[in-house]
């Protein structure tokens, strides 16, 4: 089937509250099809009315209908996957065999690696190569054919792989040697070391009416006092959530400080995220339009499409850091002390400009909220 033709299906099998391909599709009586998720989604906000309502048509229905999975739909959705997975595939040579060096921004099966960069220590595929020349045109990347020796590069002092960068000596180094000769060193990743740092400051036309701005639009702070804010069409109502102002850059690191009982996360989101009503379509991380880890004194936890990944690592520090690679579909989240750690990285295609979001939590009954700083960088 043409490319076309397998998109203009996708339409047809995309639920009108998500916008994505449908999943455990239902259909509810007045013939409109939804996700279950989305649909009891919706349907939980009518319950306290109990009357409820289809999203597209309006039509409205007492009680509360019952939903079942739409098999035969489920079944032709699940094809026309499988459809454009055939259809976006490389032809089978392309993909790294025994003895090939395979690309390792690849996800999934790995592409032939075409080049490998010494500063960067990996190989590219042609696609990812390009991607490479262009963010880091006019810089001192040297360059080779694509060679498997990289993959073997270790320490020489501990026989571990080089994964990070010291600060202070300005050399590349592994793990253990922050707790030998490069102790109290300012360290990074290698990955954090060659991307372009990007200050961002919030917008105040996104922020909710609870959340007080300060110090030139770099902190927020979950408030028992309604801001005075005039209504404005990009201000979210319902979330105590605010949006930064800046896109993200194609490839950018930034860095937040949070403090506060009840917790923050900590997003990057679409602009088009919807910013009225209480409904998951705009919550950062309760959609497929926006990611989130979501920080408490006692736990991590990344969400996305509504869907919760507890993180097994007790919070150490208040510092976050997170690492964008919009080409390379990439998003990682560092806890930042005297080192970084990663917390949870996530492999994705991002398919807009993405832009920096915080949901800061409060309590109605003490007063007493969240606050996050926009950490400025230092060259």
């Amino acid at each position: 089937m043409a490319e076309a033709s397998i998109s203009e299906f996708q339409d047809q099998f995309a639920c009108p509250v998500c916008l994505d391909l449908l999943k455990d599709p239902v259909t509810i009586p007045c013939g409109h099809s939804y996700c279950m998720g989305c649909i009891k989604g919706c349907w939980d906000q009518d319950d306290q009315k109990g009357v409820y309502s289809c999203p597209q048509c309006r039509q409205t229905f007492t009680p509360r209908p019952a939903l079942g999975k739409n098999t035969i739909l489920a079944e032709m959705v699940e094809k026309l996957k499988k459809m454009r997975l055939q259809a976006a595939a490389p032809p089978a040579h392309c993909y790294a065999g025994p003895g090939d060096v395979e690309c390792g921004v690849c996800t999934g099966r790995k592409l032939k690696a075409i080049k490998s960069c010494l500063v960067c220590l990996d190989s590219y595929c042609q696609t990812h190569f390009e991607q490479h020349e262009k963010l880091f045109k006019g810089k001192k990347h040297k360059v080779t054919d694509a060679t498997g020796k990289l993959q073997d590069q270790i320490c020489p002092h501990h026989n571990e792989l080089i994964k990070l960068w010291c600060r202070t000596d300005q050399q590349f180094m592994c793990y253990l040697c922050m707790l030998d000769e490069h102790k109290d060193h300012k360290t990074v990743s290698v990955a954090a070391e060659r991307t372009e740092r990007q200050d961002l400051t919030l917008d105040p036309n996104t922020a909710h009416k609870e959340l007080c701005l300060s110090e030139g639009n770099r902190v927020v702070t979950w408030s028992n006092t309604v801001q005075s804010y005039p209504d404005h069409p990009e201000r979210f109502d319902r979330w105590s959530q605010v949006l930064c102002r800046e896109s993200l850059s194609e490839c950018c690191y930034w860095e937040t400080e949070w403090n506060g009982d009840k917790g923050v996360s900590i997003s990057v989101s679409y602009k088009d995220i919807r910013r009225k009503g209480g409904g998951s379509e705009c919550g950062f991380g309760r959609n497929n339009r926006s990611w989130r880890l979501h920080c408490s004194p006692s736990s991590y936890s990344f969400w996305h499409n509504n869907r919760n990944t507890r993180l097994p690592i007790v919070p150490s520090s208040s510092r976050i850091g997170v690492y964008v690679d919009h080409r390379a579909g990439t998003l990682s989240f560092y806890s930042i002390s005297d080192t970084m750690s990663l917390l949870h990285r996530v492999h994705t295609t991002f398919t807009q400009p993405l832009y920096s979001g915080f949901w800061v939590g409060g309590s109605v009954f003490t007063g007493v909220g969240s606050t996050v700083r926009l950490c400025h960088h230092q060259k």
